[in-house]
């Protein structure tokens, strides 16, 4: 992903997470969110990535 767009991405996700009603929600269902940077970000989703990749292939579940 673009720098430029996973900077853009990060900060409106960063926002959402600051609202009250969206943090009581996830406390709710024993969630921690948080922000983070977005070479956090970056860093996270590329793993996110590679393990689903994994499942994925694992399960035999055909790419479309």
């Amino acid at each position: 992903m673009p720098a430029d767009t996973l900077a853009i991405l990060n900060q409106h996700i960063n926002a959402a997470l600051s609202d009250a009603k969206l943090q009581a929600t996830a406390s709710a269902l024993g969630m921690d969110a948080r922000g983070s940077t977005p070479e956090e970000m970056r860093e996270r989703m590329a793993a996110d990535v590679k393990k689903w990749a994994a499942v994925i292939d694992k399960a035999g579940i055909e790419k479309q």
